[in-house]
């Protein structure tokens, strides 16, 4: 390659690269923060927490203007799942299979460009790969960024089909409480600065 082609490319990769930079953000339990599962049974709807996660989004920033999502990472550990009544517990942990596969993780596949939709709120649609229960799907969230002092909430919700990653809905009492296959995952996560 010629030295002047060279310091052509050199000089349009400065140019495209100035006021853009790539941030890390990370989202930690605390009491803002909330990963909320939502289902339905026979005899009454129930929820439950993930009580420990692991969250970390990179962020595209140009000129202090948010552009895209790079990256988002999810962990969340299945015994870290809390309804408040121990044997609920006991079962989703079995139905997950907890002691073989730990952890949900959600990886996005590609950057999501942002769109402002009012001031200081971006909306995309990220896409990447849900693990649980020793299955990997590929889906698609819409979420929704809001502009902190300090970092930004990710805030977003997520139907999901225990079967298709091959849970079985838990029961009780012989099979006498049923639940639906359907959950509700909703997420507000307020990550700071890393």
């Amino acid at each position: 390659m010629k030295l002047t082609t060279l310091i052509s490319a050199f000089a349009l990769l400065l140019i495209f690269s100035v006021g853009q930079s790539q941030t890390q953000f990370k989202a930690v339990p605390a009491d803002e923060n909330s990963i909320l599962i939502e289902g339905t049974s026979n005899i009454h709807d129930w929820e439950i927490l993930a009580k420990d996660f692991a969250s970390e989004m990179e962020l595209v920033i140009e000129e202090d203007d948010l552009k895209a999502i790079n990256a988002i990472q999810l962990s969340i550990p299945v015994k870290s799942f809390d309804s408040g009544k121990g044997k609920m517990d006991k079962n989703t942990y079995e139905a997950m299979q907890a002691d073989t596969y730990k952890l949900v993780v959600f990886t996005s596949s590609a950057p999501a460009t942002l769109i402002e939709k009012s001031p200081g709120v971006y909306q995309a649609e990220v896409k990447g790969k849900l693990s649980m229960s020793g299955t990997a799907k590929m889906v698609s969230i819409p979420v929704e960024l809001h502009k902190t002092k300090t970092g930004y909430t990710l805030k977003a919700e997520q139907e999901l089909n225990m079967t298709d990653y091959k849970i079985e809905p838990p029961t009780a009492l012989f099979g006498t409480i049923t639940t639906g296959e359907t959950v509700h995952v909703n997420f507000d996560l307020t990550h700071y600065k890393s």
